[in-house]
This record gives C-alpha cells, structure tokens and sequence, in this order.
C-alpha cells in the first residue's frame, strides 16, 4: 500500500527557520518529522537581520535541514513573515461566493498602498457568512519580494504549493486545536524583532504588530552590561529569565541585572498589548480577552506566563498547536518546542 503523500511546511522568521513533514492517516494529521534551525547574525553589525536581509542564509539551512530529514523534491506550503505583508480588515455585507470576489477585488484597489499590478494578493473570510455581516482579511505583498523570497524557497528543489502568512497560519492552527473556547483569546506570537497580536473571537479575527521582540531584549542587555549583541544574546539564552514582582533576588547580582532588564522590556511589551486591547475594543468592538495564549521563539524564555499573569490577571498558557496532532513514534521530543509549530501546523492545514 503506497505511503500517504508528505505535507512539507515551512516557515522563515528573522531569527528561526522551521521545515516540518506531516501526513494525513485516517483521517488525522500526523508529524512525522521536523528541524529548527536558527539563523546567523549579521557579521558586519553583529545584529539579528530580519527575514528578507537574511535569505541567502535561509537558503544553507534550508538545504542542511532538507538533508537530515531527507526530502530532496517535494512541494512545499511556506509562510512569509507578518511584518513582509501589508494587511487590512475589511466588513462586508453577507453574500454568495462568487459576488464576493469582484466586491474584494474593488476594496483591495481602495486599501492597497501599492498599485494592484506590484503586488500579489489574496484575501480570506474569517467570520461571518449568508445574512450577516462578513469579515474579510486582504492581504498583499510586493511582488519584487515575494520572487526574491520565493527563488530562495525553490533554488533549494522545493516546489512552491501555497505561499502564506504567519499569523494566518497562526490562526488556522489555533481555529484547529480550540474548538471549544469562549469569548475573545488573545494569542501572542512573541518572535525576534516583532510581536504579533491575534485577537480570536467567534469565528473573526484581528491583527496587530509591535516592534517588539527577543531582539528588543537582548539589544537592552547589550546596552546595560556595554558588550556586543553576540554576547548579550549569549548571556540571554544563558541567564535570562524575567524578575517577578517579590521575588528573591538571585545570588549572582549580574544574573539579577539580566532578569530586571528582560522584564522592564516585557513591561514595555505589556504596555502596547494593553494599548491594542483598548484599540481592538474602541475600533472592531471586540471584548476584552478572557485568557492569554503565548508562542514564538521568545515566548520560551523563563517566568514569561507567571509575568503576564501578574499583569494581566488573566490564565496565560502558552499555545500548543499539536494539542489535536498525531505525533509520530520516530519523532523526537516536541514539549519543550511545541510554541514553536503554530505557523508549521497552520500551513499543513491548507
């Protein structure tokens, strides 16, 4: 009996590229196999890069982790960072599908910022349908970008199927993995240079980005101990947690130092999620979060959900996309990196 044929997503951030391999067995969607591979800093600024300044590293991962899971040809569903993507959330009366299309196409003329013929776009509904209002995300990018993006994919054997957008992606893996959840969910996609904030409620969907990210952290540790981003990230991933109001102080007081600056900048970061809580009330009429869910590479540093408990009051978890997926037997330990699939299980969703 023939295999069932391979699922391959990808997904390119600034600072981590994830490739994973899922199949569908009866009826269920399976991983089978996956890598995570970070990429290098800029070696003429010792900075972390974002995702389009960062390609032709992309492209080494790319093909080392392809090596260690084996797949040479194989079409690929990958997703483009949010921040690589104008978005734009637009309310229309409920329609049958085929008038909506040409409705789309007079809107995306009217919040495009570019001309309709340097962009590639698309749209989706994300709640609403026949006899109500319906909300519709359009979505574009520059088409000079998404070639450049899109000849790196595809110089590695990898065949483009799909291409989407990460917080899209976010949103399908959690619309899939929590079926049975009231009121809002505020998911908080924490990455390297960008935070990315998904209100989810009742079917719909709203989108915010703050330049804010790991990468805010560890230039803030540069800055305090007077040393170089490399060794600052370093000295992040080594001794970074964040300081909890009343806690003990630790016995390294340089330990302390990192702890209080990592918080201070997730103090920052607690500011502009209350400011989009408030934007999302005031202008989508939206209700405010009942809980909070955490992903993102930096969503992993140590005390975040117990700091955002203490400000927000709120249950904070962090967001597991392979709560319904069928993990494979051969496939290594995925607890500790399970925030980490959400765009990965998205595409695989498509």
């Amino acid at each position: 009996m023939a295999a069932p044929p391979r699922l391959i997503t990808l997904n390119i951030g600034s600072q981590t590229i994830g490739l994973a391999e899922f199949r569908i067995i009866h009826g269920r969607l399976v991983l089978v196999n996956y890598r995570f591979h970070d990429t290098p800093l800029d070696p003429e600024t010792g900075q972390r890069r974002d995702a389009q300044a960062a390609l032709h590293e992309t492209a080494v991962a790319l093909r080392e982790m392809m090596s260690e899971m084996h797949i040479h040809r194989a079409s690929v569903n990958y997703a483009v960072p949010a921040q690589s993507v104008f978005a734009r959330f637009v309310k229309l009366p409920g329609l049958e599908a085929e008038k909506i299309d040409k409705i789309i196409s007079f809107e995306a003329q009217q919040n495009v910022p570019f001309p309709l013929d340097q962009v590639v776009w698309d749209y989706q509904v994300v709640g609403g349908g026949m006899g109500e209002q319906i909300q519709v995300v359009i979505v574009a990018i520059k088409r000079d970008l998404l070639d450049e993006i899109n000849n790196v994919v595809e110089e590695t054997g990898l065949r483009t199927s799909i291409v989407g957008v990460a917080s899209m992606a976010l949103y399908n893996a959690f619309c899939y993995n929590y079926t049975d959840l009231n009121g809002c969910s505020m998911l908080v996609d924490i990455g390297a240079r960008t935070t990315n904030v998904l209100f989810i409620e009742s079917g719909r969907i709203f989108l915010r980005s703050v330049p804010l990210g790991g990468s805010t952290i560890t230039a803030a540790i540069a800055r305090e101990f007077n040393e170089p981003f490399a060794a600052a990230e370093a000295r992040r991933k080594r001794d970074g947690f964040v300081a909890l109001g009343g806690a003990a102080e630790p016995a390294d007081p340089d330990i302390g130092r990192v702890s209080k600056t990592v918080r201070s900048t997730m103090t920052r970061l607690h500011a502009e999620l209350m400011r989009s809580i408030t934007h999302y009330g005031a202008q989508q009429q939206g209700k405010r979060p009942a809980r909070i869910f955490l992903c993102g590479g930096a969503a992993g540093i140590p005390n975040m959900c117990e700091f955002f408990h203490e400000k927000f009051e709120l249950p904070i978890e962090f967001f597991n996309p392979l709560q319904k997926v069928t993990v494979s037997a051969s496939v290594r330990e995925t607890a500790h990196s399970a925030h980490l699939f959400g765009e990965l299980v998205g595409l695989a969703l498509r």
